[in-house]
């Protein structure tokens, strides 16, 4: 993301294993430019899995691959319509 875009988007769709930057530190580094966006992180592991640990910043939602696309569309619309989202 770059900073001039950053009012542009209005959440963000990440998987958490992948090359260079996985999802914790790409979840951490959006935080830092654009505090509480909204983040889902998406994985073939369990979310028991990927939530295990200490992790500075949390996701608004996990999503469990393969995902449909309703599953997909009914998380945004939940936190999106959120008051917190919107802040």
């Amino acid at each position: 993301m770059r900073r001039q875009h950053r009012d542009e988007i209005g959440c963000v769709l990440r998987d958490l294993t992948m090359p260079r930057m996985n999802g914790w530190k790409t979840l951490a580094a959006l935080r830092k430019l654009v505090p509480g966006i909204p983040v889902i992180l998406s994985s073939g592991y369990s979310e028991a899995q990927v939530m295990a640990g200490n992790h500075p910043e949390l996701p608004q939602a996990f999503l469990s691959k393969p995902y449909e696309w309703t599953a997909l569309r009914d998380t945004i619309t939940r936190f999106m319509r959120s008051p917190k989202a919107s802040s």
